[in-house]
């Protein structure tokens, strides 16, 4: 998927979407591994993370939180610097953020707007 394309999911989300957080973690360097076990007559899934090769609890909930946001732009900005706000605004976008002077990213909540503004950083990197 094209970040261009993620960013405009991200920017159509009206909330925190698991798929979306799947889609960002495979983009940004995370990997996983499927792993089908069978107990007791019954099948189950279990998807394991790495990022930079080690084992990871579980992928972070980056559309979700503005902590686990904040994780995503430590991994494509580290040691940036930046701003994140929230309001009630009428016309659905209700998270501002920006990062190292980048443009000011709108979203649905503070949570995404971070992914947004993370991406559009990520998707500059790619075009130099």
């Amino acid at each position: 998927m094209a970040i261009a394309d993620l960013i405009q999911e991200l920017q159509n989300l009206k909330h925190a979407s698991r798929e979306v957080d799947v889609k960002i973690g495979l983009l940004v360097g995370w990997q996983r591994r499927v792993e089908y076990t069978q107990e007791n007559g019954e099948a189950s899934r279990n998807v394991i993370w790495f990022l930079h090769g080690e084992k990871t609890a579980r992928l972070p909930r980056f559309t979700e939180t503005i902590d686990s946001a904040l994780q995503l732009v430590d991994l494509v900005a580290p040691r940036s610097t930046g701003g994140v706000s929230w309001s009630d605004e009428t016309d659905g976008h209700c998270g501002t953020a920006v990062i190292n002077g980048g443009p000011y990213c709108r979203a649905a909540t503070p949570a995404l707007a971070l992914c947004i503004a993370a991406l559009k950083i990520r998707e500059a990197e790619e075009e130099d």
